[in-house]
């Protein structure tokens, strides 16, 4: 199987953290069924299981389940994720939704307005090394395409593979890891930070979205064909 954990992403440039105080919003371990209460899937077989949310319909391409959480300011996003199975034949993907403003209640292409941070693993298409970085708009069920604060354009086939992940991050024993990931975002100016998931108190990866980032009151988690399992979603507002 050529599919490895491609979400070690972003390594390259790693600078010293700092400290900031916090209140979080939203904080779910998945110790139980009831801890989905409040969120809704539109696609997927979204359950709670051994103390973690996983999506088991590896042949569904849109799986995506939501909850409520106010996102305005500097957010930070932390959650830990596990490769379970799908991606045999070279097609996968993973992704957050946030900022998301009128979500989807139907399975759909596109999350209401929000932007979609995505790692999609599509070698056919993209070619090496596999696994790229891609930032969608979302302006509705049918309308979503690359954001183009960051993309020349948003059609993903011709400018998706501008973003690759490094081949060093790319290895088969990543995919029995279970992978810590942080990111914070300053919705006013855009810049962000994608926490060394090795360690994450001392080093980032500094991004820019291009400009201010709407605020917005739900989030969601979404798979394409795979499945993954999730725990320890933390989401809080950074003071």
């Amino acid at each position: 199987m050529k599919l490895v954990n491609f979400l070690l992403v972003a390594l390259f440039i790693l600078v010293p953290m700092a400290l900031f105080s916090q209140t979080v919003l939203l904080d779910e371990t998945f110790s139980s069924p009831v801890s989905l209460s409040g969120w809704w899937a539109t696609a997927g077989d979204w359950k709670v299981m051994k103390g973690r949310l996983y999506q088991t319909d590896t042949k569904e391409t849109m799986a995506m389940i939501t909850v409520p959480v106010k996102q305005y300011g500097t957010m930070l996003y932390e959650f830990d994720l596990r490769y379970v199975a799908g991606g045999e034949d070279d097609y996968a993907g993973f992704g957050i939704h946030i900022c998301v403003n009128n979500p989807s209640r139907v399975r759909s292409w596109g999350n209401g307005q929000s932007l979609l941070g995505w790692i999609t693993w599509d070698p056919k298409t993209y070619g090496y090394p596999g696994a790229f970085i891609q930032v969608y708009e979302s302006k509705g069920l049918t309308n979503m395409g690359l954001y183009t604060k960051i993309f020349p354009g948003p059609d993903p086939i011709a400018y998706g593979d501008i973003l690759p992940v490094r081949e060093e991050y790319l290895k088969y024993e990543y995919l029995d890891a279970t992978v810590p990931i942080k990111i914070m975002i300053n919705l006013d100016t855009g810049e962000g930070r994608f926490y060394d998931p090795l360690d994450p108190d001392r080093y980032y990866y500094s991004f820019y979205l291009g400009g201010p980032v709407k605020p917005g009151n739900y989030f969601s988690f979404r798979m394409n064909s795979v499945s993954l399992s999730l725990d320890n979603l933390k989401i809080t507002k950074i003071k």
